[in-house]
């Protein structure tokens, strides 16, 4: 019971985190976006809690830094023989993310 407390709570905080992290980073303070999003990977990690998908993908692994499409982030969408994928670059530090978003059968 405690621990699904602590989960939660965690939970709580990291997707806090994630929003004030996206503010500051349109406010134009990247160093600040960067140390959030820092502390939330290491609150989930000490709860043993996975961050939600869409903060899994919110943000690049190699600098740490919150991907928005048009300002931090490039938003490809690349089409091949067995699937279709979005290919996510960092503008910041030209790290790329790649996931399925359609597959054929």
């Amino acid at each position: 019971m405690k621990r699904d407390k602590l989960r939660d709570l965690a939970l709580q905080r990291v997707e806090k985190l994630y929003e004030e992290a996206i503010k500051r980073l349109r406010v134009g303070d990247i160093d600040l976006a960067r140390r959030y999003v820092e502390i939330l990977l290491k609150i989930s990690a000490k709860a043993r809690l996975r961050p939600p998908k869409h903060i899994r993908r919110g943000y690049c692994r190699k600098c740490k830094a919150p991907l928005i499409p048009g300002l931090t982030a490039r938003v490809r969408l690349q089409s091949e023989g067995r699937g279709s994928r979005v290919v996510l670059t960092c503008t910041l530090c030209n790290w790329t993310r790649r996931y399925m978003y359609k597959v054929k059968n």
